[in-house]
């Protein structure tokens, strides 16, 4: 009876530790874009915000 709880336990700490490991992979499928993608958007905004200053005035 010892040995098959200490099987059972060892099966059930192998599933969390494996679950665990699984959950904080950091593995996302959402895409950041690249450093000449986000530049290219931070000009386009600051473009943008220049021609509506412009038109307020």
């Amino acid at each position: 009876m010892k040995s098959m709880k200490k099987w059972l336990l060892m099966l059930l700490t192998s599933v969390s530790v494996i679950g665990f490991a699984a959950g904080c992979s950091g593995d996302t499928e959402e895409d950041t874009g690249t450093e000449e993608q986000m530049e290219e958007e931070s000009n386009t905004e600051e473009e943008s915000n220049t021609e509506e200053s412009n038109t307020e005035e």
